[in-house]
């Protein structure tokens, strides 16, 4: 007696968890990921552009930039609203962009021969990074 009121109840229970109104009920739980950061590094050498994100916050940008290569380098930004911001880099020195980026997808780039055979952006020396 005992074992049927027990399977009884199983099957109950199986049939109120596969109705309709319980499978409405059922919660995902999704947690947030990782916060975006408002910093990303940014290496260059002959001819690569390598950063350490791909995808950062909108607002206030800190772009670290170190020239690894041998060559004079630099990295060019143009902002949504037009604003270049640029820092230039001898062998083995380091500099600073700020910039307000809004969503978007900026290209980082080294300027340097730009529009002639020696452009070191041609070469390969460039980056895309995406702003949310």
């Amino acid at each position: 007696m005992r074992a049927r009121a027990g399977i009884l109840l199983l099957g109950v229970l199986a049939a109120a968890l596969a109705s309709p109104a319980a499978q409405a009920r059922r919660h995902r739980i999704v947690l947030p990921g990782e916060p975006l950061a408002h910093a990303l590094t940014l290496d260059e050498s002959e001819w690569t552009m390598r950063g350490s994100k791909t995808t950062v916050a909108a607002g206030a940008v800190t772009i670290r930039a170190y020239n690894r290569g041998q060559d004079d380098h630099n990295v060019m930004l143009v902002q949504s609203d037009g604003t270049p911001e640029v820092v230039a880099l001898k062998p083995g020195e380091s500099g600073t962009i700020t910039a307000q980026l809004r969503p978007g997808t900026y290209k980082l780039y080294c300027s340097l021969f730009a529009g002639t055979p020696e452009s070191h952006e041609d070469k390969g020396m460039r980056f895309f990074l995406t702003v949310r």
